[in-house]
């Protein structure tokens, strides 16, 4: 018989959960779990990271550091010399991370649909992982997924999970959401582990691209052909209540649960094609698209549309990634085919060329501010960022590495990502209670490990909401002795998108590419 002591800590993700959706389902009685869970807690919204996006956003809540401490900025390697699609993963992580925080103090971990878990690392317990990539080599011990097959409770892996373009996907979505809550009650109950932590990610896709249908004021609000998708936003929060009750009464009443969302969401409007605008001001050139070259030197997809290609011997600026908003300068001796010797005079140029950009409906500025990645990502991970980072004064807009095409477009994606996310914990060390000042994303997991009467390592950024500011005396986690005990057991996997062709329909369906 499986021991079935509750865990020490349960640790629940909503990816683009947001308080703006949850509070009215929550007064009207529709997601009674999340409504008792919310008044048993200190809750309130949180500041994420600048993009407010997945890639991180989640790994900012999992390392306690901000972008400029972990490394990663989007789900691609921001900075690839060869202008690629390199996905990135725990292997790019310039640092540990609270599940290695947990493991040294002795605890076990259960990772469950956590985005940028992928590859599995070495820890003590299991994980079932996010990969960006068609693999089955995605949980930790390998032989998980047949277990899980066996009993009934399949986990699909995330990216096979996802919005494909078809409007049917609401019905899908819930029951994936299902699936995942069949497989999370299974391994509560098989497979016990000191400190779970699950992500449900269905409701991000639903807001993607069901938000129109819902909101009466968007501006392409239609009456849908079926009703389930003007109810698919509530029907999936429906469904993620429901998971989350099963969940909290197999842990009990007297568990620690922190529940927290790595952005939130609002509507969305227009896809700002950046790269074609700096072709427009003569920093990109593009050239008539030639025969794909060796697999090292291929360009990344969105550098290519309508029979042309960007042509980065005559391109000074280029963003480098869907969803970076951000600019790299093309720097001669980094870049593969890089130009420009001197980066100040081009990152001046495009910060004066994009802040004055105006949204064509409302006249007013898409971007507040144009940062230099020295001053937007400070840390030891600064030289894997892109070079200019573009803050949105409007969060309608959507910034894409598009090089032909209008410069404004209506964008697939009716819903965006907002920059305030969601979080609760019920816990002893806060009093219940709704709080009105966000809480940084990065502060907390310290919070949590606070809670648990646990250490943290001092270098990070986050600090416990109900930290006094001093920390002198302070007991903190040692840092692991070698640098390579930062990243333990992170396989050198490369991926690529066209390599993958199951990933770039995904991303391109959701309008990411």
């Amino acid at each position: 018989m499986p021991n079935t002591a509750p865990p020490k800590a349960v640790v629940l993700g909503i990816d683009g959960g947001s308080l703006d959706l949850i509070e009215p389902l929550v007064a009207e009685g529709a997601l009674p779990v999340l409504g008792k869970l919310l008044a048993d807690s200190a809750c309130g919204p949180t500041t994420t990271t600048w993009p407010a996006h997945t890639a991180p956003g989640w790994s900012t809540f999992v390392t306690a550091r901000r972008p400029g401490g972990h490394g990663i900025y989007q789900f691609f390697d921001t900075q690839d010399p060869n202008y690629g699609d390199r996905l990135v993963g725990t292997g790019d992580y310039g640092c540990d991370t609270a599940w290695e925080w947990f493991a040294r103090q002795g605890w076990t971990i259960g990772l469950a649909n956590v985005p940028m878990s992928h590859p599995p690392r070495e820890l003590p317990g299991y994980q079932l992982t996010w990969p960006l990539t068609q693999t089955l080599r995605y949980s930790e011990p390998p032989a998980l997924l047949g277990e899980l097959a066996r009993a009934g409770a399949g986990f699909k892996a995330d990216i096979a999970a996802m919005f494909r373009g078809d409007l049917s996907y609401a019905d899908f979505a819930v029951e994936h959401v299902r699936a995942r809550g069949r497989t999370i009650r299974y391994l509560l109950r098989e497979r016990p582990v000191d400190v779970l932590m699950a992500v449900i990610t269905e409701i991000d896709r639903i807001c993607h691209h069901y938000w129109h249908f819902a909101d009466a004021c968007h501006d392409r609000h239609a009456t849908p052909d079926r009703q389930e998708w003007a109810d698919a936003i509530r029907a999936t929060y429906v469904a993620i209540d429901e998971v989350f009750g099963e969940i909290l009464d197999t842990v009990g009443d007297e568990t620690p649960v922190l529940l927290v969302s790595d952005h939130g969401f609002g509507p969305g409007r227009y896809n700002l094609a950046v790269n074609a605008v700096l072709a427009e001001a003569g920093l990109l050139a593009t050239r008539p698209a030639t025969t794909p070259p060796a697999q090292g030197d291929r360009l990344a997809d969105w550098f290519r549309a309508d029979g042309r290609e960007v042509d980065f011997t005559r391109t000074r600026a280029y963003m480098p990634t869907p969803g970076c908003y951000a600019v790299n300068v093309n720097r001669a001796g980094r870049q593969r085919d890089g130009v420009v010797t001197d980066p100040g005079p081009v990152l001046a140029e495009v910060t004066e060329l994009l802040l004055g950009l105006r949204a064509p409906d409302t006249g007013k500025p898409v971007f507040s501010a144009a940062l230099p990645r020295e001053d937007a990502y400070p840390g030891p991970m600064t030289h894997a960022a892109p070079d200019l980072l573009l803050i949105p004064a409007d969060e309608g807009v959507l910034a894409s590495p598009a090089i032909t095409g209008p410069v404004w477009r209506p964008s697939e994606q009716t819903g965006m990502h907002r920059y305030q996310g969601m979080w609760a914990l019920r816990g002893r060390s806060l009093a219940p209670g709704r709080r009105t000042t966000a809480a940084a994303l990065a502060d907390l997991m310290p919070t949590l490990f606070e809670e648990l009467g646990l250490k943290f390592p001092a270098a990070v950024h986050g600090r416990p909401l109900q930290w006094n500011g001093a920390d002198g005396g302070r007991a903190f986690l040692a840092a692991p002795e070698t640098a390579a005990a930062a990243a333990p057991g992170a396989a050198a996997e490369t991926a690529r998108l066209s390599e993958e062709d199951l990933t770039a329909k995904a991303l391109g369906a959701m309008g990411y590419l």
